[in-house]
C-alpha cells in the first residue's frame, strides 16, 4: 500500500481510541504499574522510516512486543506486505482495544486492500512477550524505553530464539549481545518526544 494512503487508513482507525486512558484504567486494575508496562504511542510516518531500516520482505513474519492498542502491528500491516503480524501485550484490556480495530479494520479496510494485504494473518495475544515463541518473527519490534536491567536482560536471552538473519528494531535500549550484529541507528520521533531506535540481525 501507498505510504500515505497507509497513514490515512491508521488515522482513521485510531481517532476513537482512547490508549492512554485504557492504560491507565488497566494498569489500575490489574496493579501491573512497573515502570515496564508505561504505555506510549508511535507515530506513523517516523515508525515506518524505522522500520524501512530493517528491510521487510514480501512474505516475513512481524512481531511486536508490547503492542498496546495495536497501533505498530496495524501500521506494519498495512504498510508493508507481511504475510502475518502478531502484536503481544500484557495488559488486557489493550489487547481487547486492539482486537476492536481489528475488527475495524477486517470489516472496513481489509477488502479495500491489495491481494498481499488482504490474505495477511494479524493476531493480538494478552500475555507476557517472555512466555511467547518468538522464533517465527523475521523482524521484530520493541520499545524498551522503560525496560530495567533485568527485564533487558531477559529479553536478550529470548530473542536468541529468533532465526538467523531476523532483524529486531529495539527502541530506547540498546542489544548487548554477541548473537546480534548491529545494523543501524536512527533517531524515531514518538508521541511524547524522541528514542532512538537501533537495527540489529540475528547472526
Amino acid at each position: 500500500m501507498d505510504l500515505a494512503h497507509a497513514q490515512e487508513v491508521f488515522k482513521r482507525l485510531y481517532q476513537d481510541v482512547p490508549g492512554y486512558d485504557i492504560a491507565r484504567t488497566e494498569k489500575e486494575r490489574t496493579g501491573l504499574k512497573e515502570a515496564g508496562t508505561t504505555y506510549g504511542e508511535v507515530v506513523p510516518g517516523a515508525f515506518i522510516e524505522v522500520l524501512l531500516e530493517a528491510e521487510p520482505k514480501a512474505g516475513e513474519v512481524f512481531f511486536d512486543l508490547g503492542s498496546g492498542t495495536g497501533k505498530a502491528t496495524i501500521l506494519a500491516a498495512l504498510a508493508f506486505p507481511f504475510s502475518r503480524v502478531v502484536g503481544i501485550e500484557l495488559l488486557p484490556g489493550l489487547g481487547d482495544a486492539a482486537r476492536g480495530v481489528l475488527t475495524r479494520y477486517d470489516a472496513e479496510v481489509r477488502p479495500t486492500l491489495p491481494p498481499e494485504h488482504q490474505g495477511q494473518r494479524i493476531e493480538f495475544i494478552d500475555g507476557d512477550f517472555l512466555q511467547q515463541d518468538l522464533s517465527a518473527a523475521d523482524v521484530l519490534f520493541a520499545h524498551g524505553t522503560c525496560y530495567g536491567p533485568e527485564t533487558m536482560a531477559a529479553l536478550t536471552q529470548k530473542l536468541t530464539e529468533m532465526k538467523p538473519g531476523s532483524r529486531i528494531v529495539m527502541a530506547g535500549q540498546t542489544l548487548q549481545s554477541p548473537d546480534f550484529a548491529f545494523v543501524k541507528m536512527k533517531v524515531m520521533r514518538t508521541d511524547w518526544g524522541t528514542a532512538l531506535a537501533a537495527v540489529y540481525r540475528r547472526r
